[in-house]
């Protein structure tokens, strides 16, 4: 008799899973802003990027201690400036400056350097708001790697072809 009701129950125990599906690409969106213009100083004032791409969750996960102190939902979200890959070592000092000074720990410090064909993709947080505070789970990084994982880009050198071959893959932020 306990062997029935074990087996009657376990799919809505398995139903009842609270650990969000980190790899749900229809949670996420993003937004490409063409017109950015750098916050930080530029190590290199020539140097510019072409623009900035955000990656936000649009449904929010539980973080008691973000709850606790900011009195607000969690939404993880990760921003990249786009350079052209002529500009690949000038993205590599960004990024060693960013790991060098940043005091966040280590999976939520930022620096995270991309290169997709002609691009050069560059987040300049010092400390991410990708990872969970108490089960420390990087919500940004592993739909960071299938959204970019098969990009085909044919490397146009601008972002209306990284705006439509993103869209393929996640929605579009809605304005």
């Amino acid at each position: 008799m306990p062997k029935i009701i074990f087996i009657l129950l376990t799919p809505f125990l398995l139903s009842c899973d609270s650990e969000p599906d980190i790899n749900d690409l229809k949670q996420w969106t993003y937004e490409i802003d063409s017109e950015y213009e750098p916050t930080i100083k530029p190590l290199n004032d020539t140097i510019k990027p072409i623009g900035l791409i955000k990656f936000i969750r649009t449904e929010s996960i539980k973080d008691k201690q973000r709850e606790e102190i900011y009195l607000e939902d969690w939404f993880p979200s990760i921003y990249f400036e786009i350079y052209d890959k002529t500009e690949l070592e000038h993205c590599k000092k960004i990024s060693k400056t960013i790991k060098m000074f940043s005091s966040c720990e280590k999976a939520n410090v930022g620096g995270d350097l991309i290169l997709v064909k002609n691009y050069v993709f560059v987040n300049r947080g010092y400390c991410l708001n990708c990872v969970q505070s108490e089960v420390e789970t990087d919500y940004c990084r592993p739909i960071l790697d299938l959204i970019f994982s098969e990009l085909n880009l044919n490397g146009s050198r601008d972002l209306q072809e990284i705006n439509e071959k993103i869209g393929m893959k996640i929605n579009k932020a809605s304005r």
